[in-house]
């Protein structure tokens, strides 16, 4: 098997940013139920957040080299049922426009908790 070189950016560069962001997120509940020492910076989780949609934009330009003809890349997305880049190309830009939420929200300091799981712990508008 010898996979073309945008594939195997394409699986690394949008691997790497999902996983930074679950990472991001597991860190931030972890810290709100008081099992991991909370970051001193809200700024911490906006940075972590465009590092990860770096690595998910450069993943989505590698999905487009992949493509036979990459003029007719808008047509990537009319084949969703039978093809997982076209499926990719829909849902990816979903996942990042999320990532870029959470970030904006923790930049601009709107972490307050807009209620609590049994009492505990807080829950923002960034784990909704």
């Amino acid at each position: 098997m010898h996979p073309a070189f945008s594939v195997i950016f394409l699986t690394t560069l949008i691997g790497v940013g999902q996983g930074l962001f679950l990472a991001l997120v597991t860190g931030q509940v972890y810290s709100l139920a008081n099992l991991l020492q909370p970051q001193d910076s809200v700024r911490f989780y906006a940075v972590g957040s465009a590092l990860s949609l770096a690595f998910l934009v450069a993943g989505l330009v590698a999905s487009i080299f992949h493509l036979g003809r990459p003029e007719r890349a808008w047509r990537a997305a009319s084949q969703w049922r039978t093809s997982w880049l076209s499926r990719e190309v829909i849902v990816l830009p979903v996942f990042m426009f999320l990532v870029f939420l959470y970030g904006v929200i923790h930049w601009l300091g709107w972490t307050q908790p807009l209620f609590r799981i049994k009492g505990v712990i807080p829950v923002d508008a960034t784990l909704l």
